[in-house]
């Protein structure tokens, strides 16, 4: 009996292993903020059998993210990533910023600011709810970054910055 479960076993065990994960097939990345973000599709060609990866529009509109955010800093419950959205888009989330303020921007993949508010949060320095509409016009469906995060009191940069990758809708 032990025999025949070990024999049944051991070709069961060599079939998952040739099947690898999810990290071996290049489709899914880890972002700086710790979130798993698509960023390639495997395509097949006419001309050839093996697929080919290309970037959507979506997995490279983020432009590499200047002070990425800790969970412990900033959370977006909605949208979530890849989510067609219109104007005007409400961000909800939670936020430990100082004094309660921080900023939601939305920007198109040359980076240009297709909307842009200021927020509060229910309370500072801790993380607190928050629900912000930022208002924005586009003409047809448009890939963009949406950022939450804060301005340094030092100089005015970015910090604490959480992207998010969105489908505009007009």
């Amino acid at each position: 009996m032990n025999r025949l479960l070990i024999s049944l076993a051991i070709p069961a065990l060599l079939v998952v292993a040739a099947c690898g994960d999810d990290e071996t097939n290049g489709d899914q990345s880890s972002n700086e903020s710790g979130s798993a973000t698509r960023t390639t599709a495997p395509t097949r060609t006419a001309d050839d059998a093996q697929p080919t990866n290309t970037l959507s529009p979506l997995a490279t509109v983020c432009a590499e993210n200047p002070h990425p955010a800790k969970d412990d800093l900033v959370q977006i419950d909605e949208p979530l990533g890849g989510d067609p959205v219109s104007s005007p888009l409400t961000v909800r989330g939670r936020v430990a910023a100082f004094e309660a303020v921080f900023q939601i921007t939305i920007f198109d993949a040359s980076g240009k600011v297709l909307g842009d508010t200021q927020g509060m949060s229910s309370e500072g320095q801790t993380l607190a709810p928050f629900a912000e509409e930022v208002t924005f016009s586009v003409t047809q469906e448009t890939p963009a970054c949406l950022w939450v995060y804060e301005k340094s009191a030092q100089d005015g940069s970015s910090i604490h910055v959480l992207q998010t990758p969105v489908r505009l809708i007009p």
